[in-house]
């Protein structure tokens, strides 16, 4: 603890402080994952898409599998992002905009983009290059 501000140092190991900080990161997840059908979509695929394929078209190298679970997540991180750049967009400009649906289509451009070079690198996982 801090003697003047009395707040733990950012390489505190004090629990409470750590898991205070984790908290609003931890609320975010749970509401993406309760009320946002496309990151509940992309984590179904995942959970069943990778062992499947692990089972039909496998085995695999420990680096294969490792870069089918890095687009996964890849593809999830996106979705996160663009699930908030809508989010915090209707919130401030809740009538329809061209520039504000540009931005929403720019972030759903990226989730695409994304999940293509996921596809790519399982084609490139089921040609055995790697």
């Amino acid at each position: 603890m801090d003697e003047v501000t009395g707040s733990s140092p950012v390489g505190s190991t004090n629990m409470k402080f750590w898991i205070k900080r984790l908290s609003h990161p931890i609320r975010g997840l749970k509401h993406a994952f309760a009320h946002d059908f496309a990151v509940r979509c992309n984590l179904a695929l995942g959970i069943v898409g990778i062992p499947a394929s692990y089972f039909l078209f496998g085995p695999f190298s420990p680096a294969e599998v490792l870069l089918l679970i890095f687009c996964w997540f890849f593809v999830v991180v996106t979705e996160l992002q663009n699930s908030a750049i809508e989010t915090a967009l209707d919130k401030v400009h809740p009538e329809h905009h061209s520039s504000i649906g540009l931005s929403k289509d720019l972030a759903a451009g990226a989730v695409v983009w994304a999940a293509v070079f996921g596809l790519v690198s399982f084609g490139f996982v089921l040609s055995g290059v790697l």
